[in-house]
């Protein structure tokens, strides 16, 4: 797991998700599967992203700037 700040607010990502292939297939081919992007949501977060979506507002579109933020903290982790 690893741990990040995103809108002032910490959030935890799996790290071991965000580096799998089938992820990484499932969120590039979310356009054309909708439903695929909510499980990596699910994955990601550890079944918290509910959770996370209501600290933030509800708003899809920042769930997906959370992710983008897992991926990148993922990535720094990873160099560590």
């Amino acid at each position: 797991m690893v741990t990040f700040e995103f809108e002032g607010l910490q959030f935890e990502a799996d790290d071991d998700v965000l580096t799998d292939y089938e992820f990484v297939c499932d969120v590039l081919t979310a356009d054309k599967k909708p439903d695929a992007m909510v499980r990596c949501f699910q994955a990601v977060f550890a079944g918290r992203d509910r959770e996370y979506a209501k600290m933030l507002g509800g708003k899809f579109a920042t769930m997906g700037k959370l992710l983008e933020a897992a991926i990148r903290a993922a990535g720094e982790n990873a160099k560590n």
